[in-house]
C-alpha cells in the first residue's frame, strides 16, 4: 500500500517520497480514516495534510548568505519601481522574513526607500501557519560565519517558554509578506515577479515533474526576472526558457527580455 501512496506523492506533489515517511502516512490514514483507499488518499493530498508527513521543512534565517548579498546588489535598481519577490517552497518562512529584514536594513540607509512585496508559499499548511505566527525555536538562528546572522537582532524578540527559548518576529515585518498554501505542480496564482527564490527543494522532485515545475516558476517571472536556487542544486537544473548566468559568486537563472 505504501507503493500506492508513493505514486500519489508523485501525482499530487511531484516528489519522490521517503519510504519511512510513506509508512507514517499509511499508519496515520489507518488510524484516522480506518482505510487507505482512493477517497482517503485524495482527501489528504488535496488538503495538503499529507505534506506534513512527506515534505522536508529544514530552514533557518539567512541560509546561503551569498544569495542575500546578490539580492542587495540589485536593490538600487528598484528604488523607483519597487520590487516583487516570491519565496517558493518557503517552509516555515525564515527565507521570506530574512529578505524583508535585508530590505528594511537597506532602506534605513537611503533617502528614498525601496517598496517591496513578498509572496511566500508552501504546500504544507502546518509550516505556513508557523510562518504566519513568526514564532521560532533556537535552531533557526545559526552561526554561519556571515554578518547576516546579526541582521535578525532588531527584528526578533527573545522569549522564555518554560525551559525553551523562542524568538518572535516583529509584526512590522509581516506587513509586506503574504503567506499562503500552494502546490508547485500548479501555476503560481500571481505573475510578474522580479525574483523567485526556490532553494533546496528541487532535489525532491521526480525527473518527469521537473519540467512542469520550472514551467510554473518561469511563467511567474517578469521579463528580466531572476530565479535563485540552492547552491548545490543549480548545476543539475536546466529551466526551459531561462538563461544560465553567474556573477562570479552566484549562479542563477534569468528570463530573457523581449526586444
Amino acid at each position: 500500500m505504501t507503493d500506492y501512496l508513493g505514486l500519489a506523492a508523485e501525482e499530487y506533489f511531484g516528489i519522490k517520497a521517503d519510504q519511512n515517511d510513506l509508512e507514517k502516512l499509511h499508519a496515520y490514514l489507518l488510524k484516522t480514516c480506518g482505510a487507505v483507499n482512493a477517497e482517503t488518499v485524495k482527501k489528504v493530498f488535496l488538503s495538503g495534510e499529507a505534506a506534513g508527513f512527506l515534505t522536508v521543512n529544514e530552514t533557518y534565517f539567512f541560509r546561503e548568505p551569498m544569495h542575500f548579498s546578490f539580492l542587495r546588489g540589485y536593490l538600487p535598481g528598484f528604488i523607483k519601481s519597487g520590487i516583487r519577490i516570491c519565496c517558493a517552497a518557503v517552509a516555515a518562512g525564515c527565507e521570506a522574513y530574512s529578505i524583508a529584514m535585508l530590505i528594511e536594513a537597506y532602506n534605513r540607509g537611503i533617502e528614498t526607500p525601496v517598496s517591496y512585496h513578498i509572496d511566500a508559499f508552501d504546500i504544507n499548511p502546518l509550516v505556513i501557519e508557523t510562518a504566519r505566527r513568526g514564532l521560532y525555536g533556537e535552531r533557526v538562528l545559526r552561526e554561519d560565519g556571515s554578518n547576516f546572522h546579526y541582521m535578525t537582532q532588531p527584528y526578533m524578540k527573545k522569549l522564555k517558554n518554560g525551559h525553551r527559548t523562542e524568538y518572535q518576529v516583529d509584526a512590522f515585518l509581516k506587513k509586506n509578506i503574504c503567506f499562503f498554501e500552494h502546490n508547485l505542480m500548479n501555476e503560481l496564482p500571481s505573475k510578474g515577479y522580479d525574483f523567485i527564490f526556490f532553494r533546496n527543494a528541487f532535489i525532491y522532485f521526480t525527473p518527469q515533474n521537473k519540467g512542469r515545475l520550472f514551467s510554473n516558476l518561469s511563467g511567474a517571472l517578469k521579463e528580466g526576472g531572476i530565479l535563485i536556487m540552492g547552491v548545490s542544486e543549480t548545476a543539475g537544473a536546466s529551466p526551459v526558457g531561462l538563461e544560465n548566468k553567474n556573477n562570479g559568486d552566484v549562479f542563477y537563472f534569468q528570463k530573457p527580455s523581449v526586444i
